[in-house]
């Protein structure tokens, strides 16, 4: 219970990833308000989080949407009294090549993955600032750093991700004295459900261009989202780890 009585924002809390990181935050003491657009991944985030003790609020909201998301955090606001920490996870990807693009498509891996990132740190920020201090963890990508190596043609995605990595140094300064940190989490290929449909051959390639030759645990992220929100954690700002297996060696 690191995190005891802590009020936590994840988004994406429907999805795999999210919803494990709502309910390892709620294993360290955290309350936890989900921000999603699908009401049965609210459901299933909201289950997770009560099995833990904790409270859970499902919020269905467009992020990439500003006015939709500063009334989904208002509901939280309103719920909560305030936000500790936030966890912008959202985010989705797109196999296209570039030359194949369209402009709409562009849009789209912009809005969903950087944009959001906007809408949802600038509805936040002025809650923690209230509060005198707060914790934000980006997630972001090791395609971001890498050029997208692991999955090709998603030259959006990799650009996108991009910008949360230069968003989240730019915050991490710009807030640095008012007791606010922002990291940025870069995760390689996963355990996830999305993975399960690989051929023994596009498994082997894939662990083949990763040092440990394993895939990495959403659990494992959580944890490490956790320690950037202890307050022994408070030096730490700015910092983009990459969780990849070594494959950003």
């Amino acid at each position: 219970m690191r995190l005891a009585g802590r009020k936590a924002v994840v988004t994406g809390a429907g999805g795999a990833m999210g919803k494990v990181f709502a309910q390892v935050l709620a294993k360290e003491g955290c309350d936890v308000a989900g921000l999603d657009v699908a009401a049965d991944g609210l459901e299933r985030f909201g289950a997770a989080v009560r099995e833990t003790g904790r409270a859970a609020l499902e919020v269905k909201a467009d992020i990439t949407d500003l006015d939709a998301t500063e009334n989904a955090i208002e509901e939280v606001r309103a719920a909560w009294g305030g936000i500790d920490i936030l966890v912008n996870n959202a985010g989705g990807g797109m196999v296209r090549r570039f030359h194949e693009m369209t402009a709409a498509e562009w849009r789209q891996m912009v809005d969903v993955n950087l944009t959001s990132v906007f809408n949802v740190t600038r509805a936040v920020v002025p809650a923690m600032l209230e509060r005198g201090g707060g914790r934000i963890v980006n997630i972001s990508s090791i395609a971001a750093l890498r050029g997208g190596r692991l999955v090709r043609h998603a030259s959006g995605y990799v650009a996108a991700k991009a910008g949360v990595v230069g968003l989240t140094k730019a915050l991490a300064i710009e807030y640095a004295t008012d007791g606010i940190t922002v990291n940025c989490i870069a995760p390689g290929a996963q355990r996830t459900p999305g993975r399960d449909g690989d051929t023994p051959e596009q498994r082997e390639a894939l662990l083949a261009q990763i040092p440990t030759r394993t895939l990495g645990s959403p659990e494992d992220l959580a944890e490490s989202i956790v320690f950037f929100c202890l307050p022994s954690a408070a030096y730490l700002t700015g910092v983009i780890l990459p969780q990849d297996g070594g494959h950003s060696i």
